[in-house]
């Protein structure tokens, strides 16, 4: 069942990577169309670009509830007990470093089950950032690879483990906003307690890193 998790994560993960590129081949093409329609001027070329733009506009307001609820509620599925249980997670991050880039992290979960529904993580990721990007008073974008471990309680039993994530970090040299995919492991430390494996995706939202003055003194 674990080996299921862990491919269902891989799947996740190999969608978004096909999402992002789609999003960017998508903006190439509506580029390359405004630069012909400066240049040469075609009736089939203006009802390929109304189709697009009426595709890309029926697409905006479910894009934007999607993001909605993700801002909000995390999705988390787990794995405890033989069983497999959904929930909604959310998760707050304190970042310190250059760009937040060291992590602590307070996350509230609510499982879908009969009894201890109420889960509490406290956590400490590392960040890495897989672009350079410099001081700016404007979000600026990069995709992350994270690692971190956390410390977690259901208020009848504790435990802890490692945790990985992946996503696309929005950031200036304050705010935060990451959505990801994370995927866990926790040791519980009572023997009558079951480890918990999950794997949940959304946006996790907290400080960069309010203990550093970067003086930045551009506006961009």
């Amino acid at each position: 069942m674990i080996s299921k998790i862990i491919f269902l994560f891989l799947s996740i993960l190999l969608l978004l990577n096909l999402n992002l590129k789609a999003a960017d081949s998508n903006y190439s093409t509506v580029q390359s169309s405004e630069f012909f329609n400066s240049t040469n001027i075609k009736p089939e070329f203006y009802r390929k670009r109304n189709s697009i733009t009426k595709d890309e506009n029926s697409v905006i307001p479910i894009a934007i509830g999607v993001w909605s609820f993700l801002y909000l509620l995390n999705p988390t599925i787990q794995y405890e007990d033989d069983k497999l249980r959904a929930g909604i997670t959310k998760e707050f991050s304190l970042g310190f470093g250059y760009f937040g880039e060291y992590r602590l992290g307070l996350e509230y979960s609510f499982i879908f089950k009969e009894n201890q529904k109420s889960q509490l993580r406290f956590s400490m990721h590392y960040d890495y950032l897989l672009k350079d990007i410099e001081p700016s008073n404007m979000l600026q974008g990069t995709s992350v690879f994270t690692v971190g471990g956390s410390w977690f309680t259901d208020f009848d039993g504790h435990g802890a483990g490692p945790e990985v994530a992946y996503g696309y970090s929005i950031r200036n040299d304050k705010f935060l906003f990451y959505p990801h995919i994370k995927l866990r492991h926790t040791f519980m430390m009572q023997k009558k307690k079951s480890d918990i494996t999950d794997l949940s995706f959304g946006i996790i939202i907290g400080i960069a890193n309010p203990f550093i003055d970067l003086k930045i003194r551009r506006k961009n």
